[in-house]
């Protein structure tokens, strides 16, 4: 089964359905065992650049080399390089590729004949209404199909030295007509004709004429480019340039399959065009208009569309609801048959789901203090599926899996004529994971995939900010009682701690041991070898003291050498034994980090039985002083 890659852009948050339509015909058509991967971005309609960034890292997932053909459509990538980098990638593959609307020194492409419609749009405003003076207001100087159209207006130019013209520079966008008009009429007269690069922007030219009590074509002429419903059904009707759009994916396809025959294949090929002059040069056309059925898809559009809102703000709400990311995750599964795919998978980075409570409070600590960890290019190894939904199953499965960062063999279809989306999940600049949807048909030809997308997505970074905050004030709240070097209670905590520690145990019949604890020869350490080793010392006490005390202990480090401890159910007998397993835990850290010194700990004790009333200072007051009296006795030792 071969595997081809369309890697493409939407043109703003408009997802370009005919291309994966075209070669999902030519499949179809010629029985060709192949399916279809979309990798779709829709990073050029946000000024947040780290958005945009988030967007174009979905180019990043596929490893081209495991496909057999590709297909790109790199036209509305407005970062440059980023779109250099793509086709560089393209290029070094090695595999067939075939470029929509555009041309790369190295790589075959299909476009629309550009220069012929030009030509023709020029021919007849020129010979047929006699135009002499023209406005161009094209769209942006990049694009490499509007480039195309201007190098042939001035070729045309070049050959009619009786033609006065003036050009205006913008985008795609209805906006492009509105400002290209008033910027041009204000330093000139109205010409006789205006070509526009498409026909939104014709639609904007006409809105900013008729502000100025100006209409087409009884002031000047008006040709757009495109042949968009905007053309064919507004008033006046727009003068345009049609094609059949599907037929570049189809004829991209067409090519891939002769280059794997072994073909000649040209580097460039075109498909045809049809010039269509209506009202807007006063022109008719044999063209027929079903008014009535554009009417009648128009009301049942709003209604779909209507409808789908009303979903999607429910979803929305429903979404605001969930407590965390787990939660979250369910709900989207519930809600997934609503938009009518086959499959749907959820593949997320694991690190959104980080459990802290399960995690030392020095690694809770450590992760939330620093910078969140999700990867800026590329996807990661450790990766899962969230959700992953089949129609068949009628819901999800395997939400625990665990996948790497390749697509294959995850996605390897027996059937041929799949396709199957892929869509960038990302919090800003950060990759989160992705979507694959199968046949998402519905979603692509409606329009809805860019609203539900942006709709999970914003849901899920709400979330995850939110909980991220929570734990950071957990943290925050724990630094404050916390010693910041050893991790052990602070001397803020003891009496609060101790008192409620001390009431449980004498409640429960326990008795309670408070154990008081001295580093050794801190202050020579310090002296001696400076404070960086006085500091590992000081740490290496507490490790041996997390380690040996039992776990519901409560350990304090009340300053500079000192700690203590509070525990229970042992015996005095099992608390010296406590005292020389620290002991010895400290000798091999010594010997294993090979210090120029011994470490040691001087410890005492206090039992308080149930039955006593001494209070909590009292305690400590007694095993400081078995503490000190233990010091005592070791420095004798030391220097018998």
């Amino acid at each position: 089964m071969k595997k081809i890659a369309l890697i493409m852009e939407s043109w703003m948050r408009y997802f370009t359905y005919a291309w994966p339509s075209g070669i999902l015909q030519k499949i179809k058509e010629s029985n060709i065992d192949a399916n279809l991967y979309i990798f779709n971005s829709s990073g050029n309609w946000s000024d947040d650049k780290l958005y945009n960034q988030g967007e174009y890292n979905i180019f990043n997932l596929p490893d081209l080399q495991e496909f057999d053909g590709i297909v790109l459509d790199v036209n509305n990538i407005i970062d440059l390089r980023v779109r250099d980098e793509l086709t560089e990638r393209v290029r070094r593959s090695g595999v067939p590729a075939i470029v929509i609307g555009n041309h790369f020194e190295g790589l075959r492409s299909v476009e629309i004949n550009n220069v012929k419609a030009m030509q023709e749009v020029m021919t007849h405003l020129y010979e047929k209404h006699g135009c002499k003076t023209f406005w161009f207001i094209m769209g942006p100087r990049e694009n490499y199909e509007n480039q195309r159209r201007v190098d042939a207006i001035e070729e045309y130019l070049t050959q009619h030295s009786d033609i006065r013209y003036r050009f205006y520079y913008g985008d795609f966008g209805c906006e492009c007509g509105n400002l290209g008009f008033d910027e041009l009429y204000a330093h000139s007269a109205l010409p006789d004709a205006i070509v526009c690069a498409n026909d939104n922007i014709a639609v904007g030219v006409l809105n900013a004429a008729e502000k100025r009590g100006f209409s087409a074509p009884d002031d000047f002429l008006l040709t757009g480019f495109d042949d968009l419903d905007k053309s064919r059904y507004y008033d006046p009707k727009i003068s345009t340039v049609s094609y059949v759009r599907e037929e570049l994916g189809y004829t991209a396809m067409e090519m891939l399959e002769q280059l794997w025959n072994g073909n000649t294949v040209e580097e460039i090929r075109y498909t045809d065009i049809r010039t269509i002059f209506w009202d807007s040069c006063g022109c008719s056309s044999d063209l027929q208009i079903d008014l009535k059925k554009h009417l009648k898809d128009s009301i049942l559009y709003g209604i779909e569309t209507e409808n789908f809102e009303k979903q999607l703000l429910k979803l929305k709400y429903t979404l605001t609801q969930c407590d965390s990311v787990q939660e979250m995750l369910k709900c989207i599964a519930r809600c997934i048959p609503s938009l009518r795919c086959d499959e749907l998978y959820l593949v997320t980075d694991r690190r959104l789901y980080r459990t802290l409570e399960d995690l030392p409070f020095e690694e809770q600590m450590s992760l939330l203090l620093a910078e969140d960890p999700f990867v800026l290019k590329g996807y990661p190894e450790d990766m899962r599926f969230a959700i992953s939904y089949t129609k068949n199953s009628g819901g999800e499965s395997d939400t625990e899996k665990n996948v790497g960062n390749d697509i294959f063999p995850m996605f390897d279809i027996e059937d041929s004529g799949v396709d199957f989306l892929f869509l960038p999940l990302h919090f800003t600049n950060k990759c989160i994971g992705y979507f694959a949807i199968r046949n998402a048909v519905y979603l692509m030809e409606k329009q809805f995939l860019f609203d539900i997308i942006n709709a999970l997505t914003t849901a899920l970074e709400n979330l995850y900010s939110k909980e991220r905050l929570k734990n950071m004030n957990q943290i925050l709240t724990a630094l404050y009682n916390h010693d910041s070097m050893t991790m052990l209670y602070n001397r803020l905590e003891l009496e609060k701690l101790g008192n409620r520690y001390l009431r449980a145990h004498r409640e429960k019949k326990e008795t309670v041991y408070v154990a008081y604890l001295d580093l050794d020869g801190l202050k020579q350490i310090n002296d001696r070898f400076g404070h960086d080793q006085g500091d590992f010392a000081i740490k290496a006490a507490a490790n041996a003291m997390k380690e040996i005390f039992p776990r519901e202990s409560l350990l304090f480090r009340l300053g500079g050498d000192e700690f203590l401890v509070i525990c229970s159910g042992m015996s005095e007998e099992g608390l010296r034994d406590i005292h020389n397993a620290i002991q010895d835990k400290l000798r091999q850290t010594a010997k294993e980090s090979g210090l120029p010194y011994e470490l040691g700990v001087s410890f005492g004790y206090a039992a308080a039985p149930p039955e006593s009333e001494g209070s909590l200072a009292d305690y400590i007051h007694i095993a400081d002083d078995e503490m000190y009296r233990c010091k005592v006795e070791r420095k004798k030792q030391r220097l018998e």
